[in-house]
């Protein structure tokens, strides 16, 4: 039987549960109704999903649908004439189409595994880009080739050296990027949204939105990807996004289970010469690297 512990956390962090949490609902009920129900339909993630090899689940929505049918007969049940989602946990449509053209071949940059944690001085500029954020896991395999050794999870993200974060990025939804109101209340200058195995995308990483009020910018069409232009309609923020060396079981062998990336990230960048406006608002900006090990 497929445990669910697997994904617990995964439940638990889920944005329509955290929003029932705030909102004043105790979750215990439809926590233990999702278990239940992950727990009956386990078999399709172990037949289906489950990649024995490097002991990972390929990304699905399954579990985010049994989520998501579980919250809303749980509110239909108990709470139909009063609770209503609001647009900041509704179905970021915008994001889901603007990620997908913000897709590249990954850049030609340290794998996680080869940086070290700690504060980095030196910006990585790119074609007059400058990268003020990054998030990627990296799946390390055995010397052998045939199975998983570990992965490694790097989080890096511009910070104001002078000021004291204890979160490297702010969490919000990506309905706020939209809203023009994206880590405002905060003073990260960039966030991270992160929804695992959801119809929505698994990492989105943006600009604190009160700069981009200050430097006078606005969203471009979704179609174009995920950006912010000038008022010349010039690129200056940009957010993109790679997958990299697909493994499965074998080889010859190309299925559900192969839907996991080796190297899987993102990144956000910066025009060079609105880095250095940033620069003059914020003279010791640093980017701080994080990484998550097993």
């Amino acid at each position: 039987m497929f445990k669910f512990d697997r994904v617990e956390n995964m439940v638990l962090n889920h944005k329509y549960i955290i929003y029932l949490k705030d909102i004043g609902i105790d979750t215990d009920e439809v926590i233990n109704n999702i278990k239940i129900n992950i727990e009956e339909k386990g078999y399709i993630l172990d037949d289906v999903f489950s990649n024995p090899i490097y002991k990972m689940l390929s990304t699905n929505i399954l579990v985010e649908n049994i989520i998501f049918e579980e919250v809303n007969k749980f509110l239909f049940d108990n709470y139909k004439d009063s609770v209503v989602f609001e647009e900041d946990v509704s179905i970021d449509i915008k994001s889901i189409l603007a990620s997908q053209n913000s897709v590249i071949d990954r850049p030609n940059i340290k794998k996680p595994s080869e940086i070290q944690e700690g504060f980095i001085k030196e910006f990585n500029v790119e074609e007059n880009f400058v990268r003020i954020a990054r998030f990627e896991r990296e799946i390390i395999k055995d010397s052998h080739d045939i199975g998983r050794k570990g992965q490694s999870i790097l989080f890096e993200g511009i910070i104001p050296h002078a000021i004291d974060i204890n979160r490297l990025f702010c969490n919000q939804t990506s309905n706020n990027i939209w809203n023009n109101d994206f880590c405002r209340n905060e003073m990260n200058l960039v966030g991270l949204c992160t929804l695992m195995n959801s119809i929505e995308t698994t990492h989105i990483l943006w600009f604190n939105s009160y700069f981009i009020k200050e430097f006078l910018l606005k969203l471009d069409n979704f179609n174009k990807g995920l950006r912010a232009i000038n008022e010349n309609n010039e690129v200056v923020l940009e957010f993109r996004q790679w997958r990299k060396d697909l493994i499965g079981n074998g080889a010859s062998f190309v299925g559900h289970d192969s839907n996991i990336a080796t190297l899987e990230g993102c990144d956000l960048l910066l025009r060079e010469d609105y880095f250095q406006e940033l620069n003059k608002i914020f003279p010791e900006l640093i980017i701080r690297a994080e990484k998550i090990e097993s």
